[in-house]
């Protein structure tokens, strides 16, 4: 194994505060040549699935799927749900970030890794919410499955079991 490149680089691990509330539709709008990425994955970005082949089959060839915009996947929620989710976020970001570590630390010293203890059943069992808000918002497979249509990766590392 080699050690993983620069995020946002293909084959490269993203950081702890890449995980926000506005998702990756937010971080690809601010980033959009990695939008390539995604377009094979219409039940995660619909509108770059059917942008791409509408304008390809009416023979529109300039078409450049960085200018599609991508709504969020969280429009509109209440204060409550706001301080809940960021709750869940900041409890992701911990233990994705000592995880990562525990990772990284594998890859360049062998050591096997030491994954992140949960301190309570309590604990465990939010961070288990926290991982499926940000698999909502952050769709792990096309991070690390996404090609575009000449077939390269990205190949995000997710460097630990969810």
């Amino acid at each position: 194994m080699s050690i993983p490149s620069t995020f946002p680089s293909t084959n490269s691990i993203p950081p702890p505060c890449f995980y926000d509330i506005q998702g990756l539709a937010f971080w690809l709008n601010n980033n959009p040549t990695y939008k390539q990425y995604f377009i094979r994955y219409p039940n995660v970005f619909p509108v770059l699935y059917s942008s791409k082949n509408l304008l390809e089959y009416i023979g529109y060839s300039n078409f450049n799927i960085e200018n599609v915009p991508l709504a969020p996947n969280v429009t509109t929620m209440s204060q409550f749900q706001l301080m809940k989710y960021t709750d869940q976020l900041k409890l992701f970001r911990k233990v994705y970030a000592y995880n990562s570590n525990a990772y990284v630390n594998y890859i360049t010293n062998g050591t096997t890794p030491a994954y992140y203890r949960f301190q309570t059943y309590k604990e465990h069992n939010e961070y288990k919410s926290s991982v499926a808000l940000v698999n909502k918002l952050y769709p792990f497979d096309a991070m690390t499955s996404g090609a575009n249509i000449n077939g390269s990766t990205l190949g995000w590392i997710i460097p630990f079991p969810l």
